[in-house]
């Protein structure tokens, strides 16, 4: 999320509070498998047998009580495997369990644990692979997406979609943790898409409101000769106190699991302020000198995307799609060869990508206003179903998203600032002299979506810069369907 004015003026909320945990014992939508899966009813549940979490961020609490949130120790994942201890009465919704495997919470959380009784099945949900998943580089600020290689072990990824994003800043924070605003690294899965999505303090009014009045949505960016001061049309007012229009843009993600205890902080994945037409404009202003020098354009945990980049994702990414952040120097496994005229030869495997983007096209409806699942803006499969658009009505924009298809590795560049997106180091966890040791540890294939001799930064040795959470099997090691090894080919550092 943004602030484009003074710090003393404004009362920002930090992005873990747009997805506050509600005191019921299930707070997220429903599981991408949820429905395909028959808990077994409380009165057949039997004390001693081991049975399956049947829903991602399920509330895992140390006591028998749902009227506060002070006992959520966690969010249980799908597949998630648990014994009943205690099937308890019919006066309450949970049951007392032992936690056996979790992907996410370790057994020892507390003495006690106790779930919903609605979501225990006594079989496995076997998942589908889906075809795409997606590495979101902190240290880079850059989003890719892979259509993912089963053929054979080890085999390279394809990277079908490379854009910037802006992630959470560590210029400021709070009193108790300096570092609070920052983008956690970890493994989550996609739980939800949310059209126009508020948070649930109405801190920052949705891009658009079921009802409102088309008129009332600020102008373009664009429109203005100066996209700082273009960028200013999106500031408002909320309960007397300034605050961003529309700071979640057209589509948001939320990303399971998702609480601030194992999870991932409830940092989603959404867009921003403006239009289609203003393109990137919304995230490059975050890059400028005077913009960073006398107002915060940075995100508070979440990492953020242009419009049309993130209704593009909203299009092909499913719920259940694999999201990885990571802090990581890029690579290539072939050489880039720039010749002296500066001409490029493009890498074999992309070279028929190369300088030739995808071009989808969008038209963006207020149908499916602030749901879970909302109608997305691609414009064939609107066409297609005869979905209505009716100008003064519901129709918002339409255009095209050139899709840029071609893996860059980002460069180390330590006379870039911080904050320019340019610099490589977001979080400068390095001191950017040659001589002294680097806290990056192993290396991110852009061209291949796989890590070789990857670690996540020692949150001690960088003095708190990172912080790693979410599934358990990427918080120290790497899946195997993402490790690599040999040869490769990174850019030259610039100190």
């Amino acid at each position: 999320m943004m602030k484009f004015i003074g710090k003393s003026r404004v009362n920002t909320a930090f992005c873990m509070l747009v997805a506050t945990l509600t005191l019921n014992a299930f707070t997220a939508s429903q599981s991408f498998a949820q429905a395909q899966i028959m808990a077994v009813a409380k009165n057949q549940l039997v004390v001693g047998k081991t049975y399956f979490i049947a829903a991602d961020n399920l509330n895992l609490r140390s006591s028998n009580n749902t009227s506060s949130s002070d006992n959520i120790v966690g969010q249980l994942s799908m597949n998630d495997e648990v014994v009943l201890v205690n099937a308890l009465g019919e006066g309450t919704p949970l049951v007392q369990i032992k936690l056996i495997k979790s992907k996410s919470v370790p057994s020892d959380v507390a003495p006690q644990l106790f779930v919903s009784k609605d979501y225990l099945s006594d079989k496995v949900y076997e998942a589908p692979v889906l075809k795409y998943f997606v590495i979101q580089n902190v240290a880079t600020e850059k989003t890719r997406v892979y259509e993912r290689c089963v053929t054979y072990p080890g085999c390279p990824h394809k990277l079908v979609m490379e854009t910037d994003m802006v992630v959470g800043r560590n210029e400021e924070g709070t009193k108790s943790d300096r570092y609070a605003y920052m983008t956690w690294l970890g493994h989550a899965r996609i739980s939800s898409w949310v059209k126009f999505y508020s948070d649930g303090m109405q801190t920052y009014p949705s891009w658009y409101t079921a009802g409102q009045d088309l008129k009332s949505i600020p102008k373009p960016i664009s429109s203005n000769s100066s996209r700082v001061i273009g960028s200013r049309k999106w500031l408002t007012k909320q309960n007397g106190k300034d605050t961003v229009y529309g700071a979640f843009g057209w589509y948001a993600a939320k990303l399971s699991p998702s609480d601030d205890v194992n999870g991932v902080n409830s940092q989603w994945m959404h867009g921003t302020i403006g239009w289609g037409v203003d393109g990137s404009d919304a995230i490059d202003i975050t890059r400028g000198f005077f913009m960073n020098m006398f107002s915060n354009p940075g995100s508070h945990g979440c990492t953020r995307l242009e419009n049309r980049a993130i209704a593009y994702l909203r299009e092909i990414l499913p719920v259940g799609t694999d999201i990885y952040r990571v802090y990581a120097r890029e690579s290539t496994r072939e050489r880039q060869t720039i010749l002296s005229d500066d001409t490029v030869i493009p890498l074999s495997r992309y070279k028929d990508v190369y300088n030739n983007p995808a071009r989808w096209d969008y038209i963006l409806l207020t149908d499916g206003a602030q749901k879970s699942g909302g109608l997305s803006a691609d414009a064939t499969n609107i066409i297609t179903k005869n979905i209505p658009v009716i100008q003064g009505q519901n129709f918002l924009e339409q255009g095209s998203y050139m899709v840029d298809r071609y893996p860059t590795a980002a460069q180390l560049n330590y006379k870039n600032s911080a904050s320019s997106g340019k610099s490589g180091d977001r979080y400068r966890i390095d001191s950017g002299k040659s001589k002294e040791p680097t806290n990056f540890r192993g290396y991110f294939l852009v061209d291949e979506g796989r890590f070789i001799d990857y670690q996540h930064p020692n949150a001690q040795a960088v003095k708190g810069k990172v912080k790693v959470s979410g599934l358990l099997d990427f918080r120290t090691s790497v899946p195997e369907s993402l490790k690599a090894t040999g040869y490769h080919f990174p850019p030259n550092i610039i100190y």
